[in-house]
């Protein structure tokens, strides 16, 4: 649904200055989502495709974190003049996220769903992550079901590709709210060699 300021008029969106949140995008009877967290700017307001699809696209938010956000809004807008780093900023972050939605779209046709699980965690590690001895530990609340919609897979695949990895121990869920994401997982992300085309062209 949508949530924000009564008027969203003049207002250039809502900063996540703590919090992590999840965004669900549901169409048709299918489901993507993306991880939101400190820096991000957001425009719950706007609905996805609400000008180009012939069918609506539903949206849901849920709180993974306790949020707090900052409202941008015209009396923000009237001031960064004076401060051009900060709107450099803020737009950095917009250019951020939409480079992160392009990793998502690439990372969701990947073949198997173990590899699109470990890249999937390597992302959100980068972001919310901390190393440790054994790995990388990332606290975030995540079903199986919220992880099927993350990297494009259905939720029994998404149980089954978590046991493999977690018998090889890429990729252990330690509690209810933490993974470990193993320093090895990289290697087994390593790219195969690809043969060179030495087909001529005319």
């Amino acid at each position: 649904g949508r949530w924000g300021p009564a008027d969203p008029g003049g207002h250039l969106g809502l900063l996540i200055v703590e919090g992590v949140l999840l965004r669900e995008v549901r169409l048709l009877g299918t489901s993507s989502a993306e991880v939101l967290g400190e820096g991000d700017v957001v425009r719950p307001w706007d609905v996805d495709g609400a000008h180009a699809l012939p069918v609506p696209a539903d949206l849901h938010w849920s709180v993974l974190v306790p949020c707090e956000v900052a409202i941008l809004g015209p009396q923000f807008l009237r001031r960064p003049g004076r401060w051009p780093e900060v709107l450099a900023r803020l737009a950095g972050r917009c250019v951020s996220r939409a480079q992160a939605l392009a990793l998502h779209d690439a990372l969701t046709n990947l073949k198997h769903v173990e590899t699109r699980l470990l890249v999937q965690f390597w992302h959100l590690a980068e972001r919310f992550g901390r190393v440790g001895p054994t790995g990388l530990s990332i606290q975030l609340p995540l079903t199986h079901e919220m992880l099927g919609k993350l990297v494009g897979a259905t939720r029994p695949s998404v149980t089954t590709a978590l046991g493999r990895l977690a018998a090889r121990e890429l990729l252990v869920r330690e509690n209810g709210s933490t993974w470990r994401l193993s320093h090895d997982s990289g290697e087994a992300l390593a790219p195969l060699p690809v043969e060179a085309d030495t087909q001529l062209v005319a």
